[in-house]
């Protein structure tokens, strides 16, 4: 059976030997050739090759020229003990430094002196002798580049050194790629520029120009565009101007333009190259909110092919895999993830750009090593990801492909088994999604016209329109979100809820979509903030007031109103921009800041003003290196406090049950389980459980329960331990199946 779906592959450049080039190709096609036997859509492999802009803007058309690799790269030392880091925090912690002490070092030098043409016979003998020898046909083999001018320690870049206009100092990097730049004079020969650089040449020209030459002269097919190359900032919501936008709006459209630029000189340069976008590893909707990239515009243009969302959960949230750091960066965890892979899936939904996901392994450079370390959380992120839904006029779109980062570990392969693990999940994984014909839970609903609005306006200015991050933090307690929607399409799909992200500044025609929702006594959720992030008609529906003015102070205590949440605190600390407003008589508030509402219902309406988290990565100055100048918090710590989260959870999950859908019920409020739902093709109910999340109980020990709640009104207790995840089938109400992932 053929799978349509694409799939793509990365390895790094060092992993083969330029002594026996065809040997290393043929070894890599005898691991590998089950991950792309069945696929019959678009298959890739991606080749690193040093990182950095330079092996493209250096590029001479001399085959013989030395690929100008970064100089003095460090790897982290990988280590060999995978075994589970179990029992309280501070045993896991002595677990943490006893794995590292029995590390294994690297293998030596990171690159030998390869050529451009070594490169190009590596990826020719990727090409015949996976078709010929393994009948692997259509291989396309690419390369990409990230937008910073230094990586893991290594010297600032030749070119970057040579053109220092080209880079600006990043909010939390040292140089980022200027993408607006114009490029000084510059007398050096290259292959699109063979008598230098006119003053002024635009650099997203240059860049284009120089790979359509280095596509051609070395025949590779496709590009990914990779950190800080779309959208300066990465892994939290942070951008250019630091953790907002800028205050003109003209520069949100000159930064925009350049990077839409940049895609399209790319592609116009070698058009039948893939160019391939990568996403930031934190919130799609501050892709244009912070990083001042309009991805959707960028989309429909054509130019961009395909995007990556780069969804290393578990690099980011498995505590003791890193050697410098315990905790990692607890908000890029899983079902993080899955909340900005639903809110891109709607933001690309509806144009040519193709959407894939990214299966992690363990690292080329760093020392994680979740395929061992979480397996079972891995084999979650692979079914939860992949059944990331998009309710389109036209019915359900999953998304369309795979990314898998990566294949080698110093010299080390992925195992057989590893090949056989990941070829098992990714494709049944993608066949069911293929065949759902319904998802259970809330919706999420992107509104275009807010972000354009504020863009135009206060580029500056929050609203609280970060849904897909705080939708990551809902599911931490069980509420099963796994689609979303365009509020332009509302009126023509149908959700069990719908959480409609600040709605304001509509069209008369999508305002009238979201009242109708309301009015018809449908479930609804509305989040942002009563001060700008909500229509003042829609706002009234819900029984709050409020002043218009966008939150300003922070405030960081909030009080327990309703008696319906007794078993927590009455009053909890969290982190809070807040803007005045107040409830009208009937309506039940379920906790306040500062006096004001920030959870309340009305009916079937519950409208939520969400905390914040804490983004460390901009909060604490000083150059951040993958961790080890973070602070060591955990999720709790960076939350402030869980408990404003935990409400919302419950009172979905209240709206949920009295419309007679499925919903989660947690046995206790740290008892943290991720859970996604849909309809599979034979009829049976699919439901996705897993243990996900580190550091809100002290120990790994005991279980987590959960009650399933089904629409056929039968109940469900559902246990697991430590890093477990399962996946249910359910049929009439019954659990048929139950199988260990």
């Amino acid at each position: 059976m053929t799978i349509d779906a694409d799939r793509w592959l990365e390895i790094d450049l060092y992993w083969f030997e330029r002594d026996d080039i065809e040997g290393s190709v043929r070894t890599f096609w005898e691991r590998f050739a089950p991950l792309m036997a069945d696929v019959d859509g678009w298959r890739g492999i991606i080749v690193n090759a040093g990182w950095l802009v330079d092996h493209v803007m250096a590029w001479n058309g001399d085959l013989a020229t030395r690929i100008p690799f970064p100089q003095g790269l460090v790897k982290d030392k990988f280590f060999t003990d995978t075994s589970p880091l179990l029992g309280t925090q501070e045993e896991r912690k002595q677990q943490w430094r006893e794995r590292f002490e029995s590390r294994a070092d690297h293998d030596g030098e990171s690159y030998p002196d390869w050529t451009y043409g070594e490169f190009a016979r590596v990826a020719a003998a990727l090409r015949s002798i996976g078709d010929v020898e393994f009948g692997i046909a259509g291989v396309r083999v690419g390369t990409f580049v990230i937008g910073w001018n230094s990586i893991y320690h290594c010297d600032f870049s030749p070119w970057s050194q040579r053109h220092p206009e080209a880079f600006f100092k990043g909010p939390w990097v040292d140089q980022l790629l200027n993408v607006p730049a114009l490029l000084s004079a510059d007398e050096t020969p290259y292959a699109a520029y063979p008598n230098g650089i006119a003053e002024g040449t635009p650099l997203t020209e240059f860049f284009g120009q120089q790979w359509g030459a280095l596509s051609r002269d070395l025949r590779l097919d496709a590009i990914v565009l990779r950190d800080s190359m779309i959208g300066q900032g990465i892994y939290e919501r942070v951008g250019p101007w630091g953790s907002s936008g800028p205050t003109d709006p003209a520069d949100v459209v000159r930064w925009s333009e350049a990077t839409a630029d940049l895609v399209r000189q790319t592609k116009r340069a070698a058009p039948d190259a893939l160019v391939i976008g990568y996403s930031n590893a934190a919130s799609a909707v501050a892709d244009w909110r912070v990083n001042c990239v309009d991805l959707e515009t960028i989309a429909r243009e054509g130019a961009l092919d395909a995007w990556i969302d780069q969804t290393w959960a578990g690099a980011w949230n498995e505590v003791g895999a890193r050697e410098d750091i315990f905790w990692n960066l607890p908000l890029q965890g899983w079902t993080n993830q899955l909340g900005f892979v639903l809110m891109r899936a709607a933001i690309l939904a509806g144009t040519p750009t193709r959407h894939y996901v990214l299966t992690e392994t363990f690292d080329a450079w760093e020392s994680w090593d979740i395929i061992h370390t979480a397996p079972s959380r891995l084999a979650w992120g692979i079914w939860a990801y992949l059944h990331a839904f998009v309710m389109t006029p036209a019915g359900l779109v999953a998304p369309r492909g795979t990314y898998i980062s990566w294949l080698n570990q110093g010299k080390r392969l992925l195992t057989e088994s590893d090949v056989q693990f990941l070829t098992t999940h990714i494709n049944e994984a993608t066949i069911d999604a293929r065949g759902a014909t319904a998802v259970d839970g809330p919706t999420l609903v992107y509104s275009r016209e807010a972000m354009s609005h504020m863009n135009e306006t206060r580029p500056e200015a929050s609203i609280k329109e970060w849904v897909d991050e705080q939708a990551g933090f809902l599911a931490k307690f069980s509420v099963p979100v796994s689609s979303a929607t365009r509020l332009e399409w509302l009126p023509e799909v149908e959700s069990d809820l719908f959480v409609l992200a600040t709605p304001v500044n509509l069209s008369d025609q999508n305002r009238a979509a979201v009242l109708a929702e309301i009015d018809a006594g449908r479930p609804v959720v509305i989040t942002g903030a009563p001060g700008g992030g909500i229509d003042p008609i829609i706002l009234e529906r819900a029984g709050i007031a409020s002043d218009g003015v966008y939150p300003a102070e922070w405030v960081f205590e909030a009080e327990r109103v309703s008696s319906r949440h007794a078993d927590l605190p009455t009053r909890f600390a969290i982190r809070h921009h807040w803007s005045s407003s107040s409830a009208a008589d009937g309506v039940e508030v379920v906790y306040t800041v500062h006096g004001s509402p920030a959870l309340a219902r009305r009916g079937s309406l519950v409208i939520w003003d969400p905390c914040d988290v804490k983004h460390r990565l901009v909060e604490y100055s000083g150059k951040w290196d993958f961790g080890r100048h973070a602070l060591d918090e955990s999720t709790p710590e960076l939350m402030g406090s869980p408990f404003g989260y935990v409400m919302a959870a419950r009172e979905i999950g209240r709206l949920l049950a009295e419309a007679g859908h499925l919903n989660v019920r947690p046995r206790a409020w740290d008892d943290t389980m991720a859970v996604t739902s849909w309809t599979s093709a034979d009829g049976s109910r699919r439901v996705l459980v897993g243990e996900t999340e580190e550091g809100f109980r002290p120990t790994t020990d005991g279980d987590w329960c959960v009650r399933l709640l089904l629409p056929q009104g039968a109940a469900h207790e559902v246990a697991l331990t430590y890093g477990q995840a399962l996946l249910l089938t359910v049929r009439d109400a019954t659990i048929v199946d139950s199988r260990e992932l």
